[in-house]
């Protein structure tokens, strides 16, 4: 009996942490472009998969003269080509929805912001 627990809690550990080649296909840095204050502007997204599956990172934005940076959080921990992250900036937070390609070479996704926003664009790929 305590070997078939042990092997089930092996089984869904294994099942929720990244393999190595996920992690080293998802980190990086991605150029690209989000939707802010009614403009499509220049954004660079840096993405990091850590040893429990969550993916993390920071952002940062074309902001008039300026850049304005971010960070990003996902909790609970996904898996596969679609996550959800919570994003946070100085104009507030929310979610961002994205789909990886399937060689992580770039993502598609919208964000919104907890006021209900409707869901705008977020892009990139690997630079």
């Amino acid at each position: 009996m305590k070997i078939a627990i042990l092997a089930l809690i092996i089984g869904v550990t294994g099942a929720t942490a990244p393999s190595p080649k996920q992690a080293a296909g998802i980190d990086g840095r991605y150029c690209g472009r989000l939707w802010s204050n009614g403009v499509l502007v220049e954004a660079v997204t840096v993405l990091k998969l850590a040893g429990d599956g969550r993916l993390s990172g920071t952002y940062e934005f074309a902001d008039g003269d300026g850049r304005t940076p971010g960070t990003l959080a996902e909790s609970p921990p996904g898996n596969g080509l679609a996550r959800t992250l919570d994003w946070q900036d100085m104009y507030g937070s929310g979610t961002l929805s994205i789909t990886f390609q399937p060689d992580f070479s770039g993502f598609t996704g919208t964000w919104q912001d907890q006021t209900g926003t409707p869901n705008e664009l977020w892009d990139g790929v690997r630079c």
